[in-house]
């Protein structure tokens, strides 16, 4: 029986090159394993994955078909509401993360376990490569490369760490991309969002997350071009309310992430929600842009709004 290795809901770079990455890496190490995401592609990840000749190397998810003691290798990930599956229908054998640890999951017997305080979920899985001493092929290195890029920002992000510049390094030297080329093609292909409907835009990047005995969904839109997204404002802030319902939120906020400019427009729907983001990031400049706030200087989700909310939550709830 292979070993499925799958990221989290909603699907992004990191998560679905790690995936494709650490099966490889698995089958090096003479062990049957496939590559699984979850959710629809953003323009992104379909474009590093046709530009890597990697489309092949991952499926699409379907709890459906889940054999019975199923072996899952879970990846950029580790909290259970962000999971594609059950645990208590999987046998998990590993994980490996870059996020904080907040999971409360328990196995019958050890599991391989990594977390590291790294900027891409890729890094980690470059790094066992090197530590195996095993050649990573080209356009899996090239994959991995689009990861580390997507989830750093090209190293602009305040998530990223030596580490992160080491194994970029590395990548494009093993693969001879040139990394400005690849990293405006990424943020490019990413910044369209023509195909999807606006729930679909809100549900790309989108994850929950349980503070304070509150559930909050957090989405984000990494974007070159924040007026284009602005356009939809309206329907996306429909869409925000029809999810908040759906998904029994008490707080949903989608941040526009602007690029060039390191900074984030964050579209709530009402004043309570709008009065925490007031409060928990009281420390940093905060402007008004029509009925939302701009957050200036915060791009990372995992890094600076996460932990900025859920402390707000847990200390003055």
């Amino acid at each position: 029986m292979s070993i499925i290795t799958i990221g989290h809901l909603n699907s992004d770079t990191d998560s679905v090159a790690g995936a494709v990455a650490l099966a490889e890496l698995l089958k090096l190490q003479g062990k049957e394993a496939l590559a699984y995401r979850n959710g629809q592609l953003n323009k992104e990840s379909e474009w590093a994955l046709k530009h890597c000749d990697s489309t092949n190397l991952v499926s699409e998810f379907s709890s459906t078909n889940i054999s019975e003691n199923q072996e899952f290798f879970l990846v950029d990930f580790n909290e259970e509401n962000q999971s594609p599956v059950a645990l208590a229908k999987i046998n998990l054998v590993g994980l490996i993360d870059h996020h904080k640890l907040n999971s409360c999951w328990k196995t019958d017997k050890p599991i391989y376990f990594r977390i590291e305080p790294v900027g891409s979920t890729c890094t980690l899985i470059a790094k066992l490569y090197q530590e195996r001493k095993i050649v990573i092929a080209k356009d899996v290195a090239r994959l991995l490369l689009c990861g580390l890029i997507s989830d750093t920002i090209n190293l602009t992000s305040p998530s990223t760490t030596a580490d992160d510049r080491e194994i970029l390094t590395f990548l494009a030297t093993q693969t001879n991309e040139n990394i400005e080329w690849l990293a405006q093609n990424l943020f490019e292909a990413k910044s369209d969002l023509s195909s999807f409907t606006p729930e679909e835009v809100v549900r790309l990047d989108y994850k929950i997350f349980n503070f304070a005995q509150k559930k909050i969904g957090i989405g984000v839109i990494e974007t070159l071009s924040p007026a284009n997204i602005k356009k939809i404002e309206p329907e996306l802030k429909q869409a925000m309310r029809k999810i908040k319902s759906e998904d029994g939120l008490d707080y949903l906020y989608l941040g526009i992430v602007d690029i060039v400019k390191q900074e984030t427009e964050m579209l709530a729907e009402d004043e309570e929600e709008k009065q925490i983001i007031l409060k928990a990031f009281s420390d940093i400049e905060i402007a008004s842009s029509g009925d939302n706030l701009l957050l200036k200087t915060i791009v990372s989700r995992k890094k600076q709004i996460v932990p900025q909310i859920e402390n707000f939550l847990k200390n003055y709830s």
